[in-house]
């Protein structure tokens, strides 16, 4: 007969998963918790009220990391969870001809931006995330990117309904699906693109045992 040894780790992550982990999305973000309910997922929400301005990198890559883990801490330094909890954090931001966007602050950024959104031209969009699980005291994270080329420029009507919908100053990026009516190609994810990669979540919740 053979006999699977298990180590301290192995029993630790069993103890800890046995009943299934109650899920934390430590985001205001009203898109990463409409993709979350629309995969099926419960869970409760949790702000971390971090001053983003704060983190600058000149890789976005290791910034939007930076800012997911950051949000993790912030979190995790206000908050007593039970050990059987995942904490859920990201962050967002879109480079467009080399140049950082986050959350628009006006009208006129957001017209100006949609009116640089032309034939040809690249947009890129970098999501973190970030995934730990308290009792364990183990994160899994990783940074997601999608790339939209550009068809032709958006129509001037088009971009004043955005400019004038209030649901666009909470996105770094596209808030629904009707840009795609104005590219010519989406390369990467579409739950990126519009603020979590969903498959990336539920690869680190099979990691830590989560639908066991």
């Amino acid at each position: 007969m053979i006999t699977k040894l298990r180590t301290k780790n192995s029993l630790k992550l069993e103890n800890t998963t046995r009943n299934k982990a109650k899920l934390i999305l430590g985001s205001a973000s009203p898109f990463r918790k409409k993709l979350l309910e629309e995969a099926g997922f419960v869970f409760d929400v949790k702000i971390a009220d971090i001053d983003e301005k704060q983190i600058r990198l000149k890789n976005l890559k290791k910034m939007v990391l930076a800012l997911g883990l950051a949000k993790r801490d912030a979190i995790l330094a206000k908050n007593k969870f039970s050990p059987n909890t995942i904490l859920i954090t990201s962050d967002l931001v879109v480079s467009h001809n080399g140049q950082l966007r986050e959350k628009p602050i006006s009208k006129k950024e957001v017209i100006a931006w949609h009116k640089e959104y032309i034939k040809d031209k690249t947009t890129i969009v970098y999501c973190s995330v970030v995934v730990h699980h308290v009792g364990l005291n183990k994160t899994q994270s990783a940074v997601d990117t999608a790339s939209i080329v550009w068809r032709g420029e958006i129509p001037n009507r088009v971009i004043n309904q955005i400019a004038n919908d209030p649901m666009t100053y909470k996105a770094a990026g596209f808030p629904n699906r009707s840009f795609l009516h104005y590219t010519k190609s989406l390369k990467g994810s579409m739950d990126t693109v519009l603020g979590f990669p969903v498959r990336i979540l539920e690869e680190f919740l099979e990691k830590f045992g989560y639908y066991r």
